[in-house]
């Protein structure tokens, strides 16, 4: 009788034991559910972060386009931002901030958080500088190093965790213009991308005739490009060769337009070879438009040159293009002189880091628009 008396009793003692045990598994659901709910709500407030971070470097990075955009490739090459127009740039990315909020707070950026300079698309990294800059990176704050502090988290009294701190970085750039609308591209000619991987490219000459027959070629000596007659199709149903690009040569001089152009979509038929009987007609076509200094055709002043706009094609090598080829991208040239038979020679040079009223989006190389994109 005993040992059963002692059996109920010891059952009676550990009521209070199963009571403490409920009582710690309440608290560790509660403490789940508002690890829970506080995890959650800095994820929405980080994203809400980013969407300020991402629209505020668009914005500034929009402004320098619009800087850029009435001035000539002189003028950009020796642009130093500073006074109203450092003023314009940051201006748009703090007032594009304000307009948005995050963690229930319109947000305030530092003067530090906002990064002007020049981006470098191979390594993906921004160098703080006023000189030619073309790109903004924005970092937008609810942390305690922002003016609106860290974030409130719910349930602090359980998790004993009041505030988080939060942040999102983005950086917007002028990248190489992905579009060329009729008529933008008026010398049926490309470049390939085979060129643009030398890293001294810029301001170098360029033969645009004769390509390299074969690899291995020099792209800092040869030329490196063939002719197009543009898209399948334009103009006549002609196969790309030597009378068709003669027709489109003749006919661009009385207002035939070059077609609508999307880097990354359009393919453009290429025609290699020397094609001498065409060179007369380029060389009409050059000097008719060297002349015209019109900031449309003919984008310089001087009446010796033609400074205009080349497709960049993707290819690796620089020997002649003999198919149809993807357009990546868009140059400006500069074109100094076309000789005739025996050379049958195109001279010009490569600019680069300069911009032009467009959309960017585009490849890696050539010119500029001046609607930027965001790259990180």
């Amino acid at each position: 009788m005993r040992t059963i008396q002692f059996y109920f009793r010891g059952m009676r003692n550990q009521k209070g034991t199963v009571l403490i045990f409920v009582a710690i598994a309440i608290l560790c659901l509660l403490a789940f559910v508002a690890l829970a709910i506080n995890t959650g709500y800095v994820m929405v407030t980080r994203n809400e972060l980013q969407n300020v971070s991402d629209a505020s470097a668009l914005a500034a990075t929009r402004q320098l386009g619009v800087i850029y955009e009435p001035m000539t490739y002189q003028q950009q090459q020796s642009f130093v931002l500073s006074g109203n127009n450092l003023n314009a740039v940051r201006n748009a990315a703090l007032n594009v901030a304000n307009s948005n909020r995050a963690g229930q707070q319109n947000i305030t950026l530092n003067d530090a958080d906002i990064i002007i300079g020049q981006w470098n698309a191979f390594t993906k990294s921004l160098t703080p500088t006023p000189n030619q800059p073309d790109a903004v990176r924005v970092i937008s704050r609810r942390d305690t190093s922002g003016p609106e502090g860290p974030i409130s988290t719910f349930f602090s009294g359980i998790i004993n965790d009041d505030t988080a701190n939060v942040n999102a970085i983005s950086t917007a750039a002028l990248t190489g213009e992905s579009t060329a609308w009729p008529g933008g591209l008026p010398l049926p000619f490309g470049i390939s991308e085979r060129w643009f991987q030398d890293p001294n490219f810029c301001g170098q000459h360029i033969r645009l005739y004769p390509t390299c027959p074969h690899e291995p070629c020099d792209a800092t000596t040869q030329g490196c490009g063939g002719w197009t007659t543009y898209t399948d199709g334009f103009f006549s149903n002609q196969p790309p060769n030597a009378n068709k690009l003669q027709d489109i040569l003749i006919n661009l001089r009385t207002g035939l337009q070059s077609p609508y152009t999307q880097a990354g979509e359009t393919m453009y038929e290429f025609t290699g070879g020397t094609l001498s009987s065409a060179f007369p007609y380029m060389k009409q076509l050059f000097d008719d438009m060297r002349v015209r200094n019109d900031g449309i055709y003919d984008s310089d002043n001087d009446s010796n040159t033609w400074t205009t706009k080349v497709t960049i094609y993707n290819s690796n090598t620089c020997a002649n293009p003999n198919q149809d080829q993807e357009i990546i991208g868009f140059a400006t040239v500069v074109i100094t002189q076309v000789l005739e038979a025996p050379e049958h020679i195109i001279d010009g040079r490569v600019l680069c880091d300069n911009v032009e009223p467009g959309r960017g989006g585009g490849g890696e190389y050539g010119t500029l628009g001046s609607i930027p994109g965001l790259v990180q």
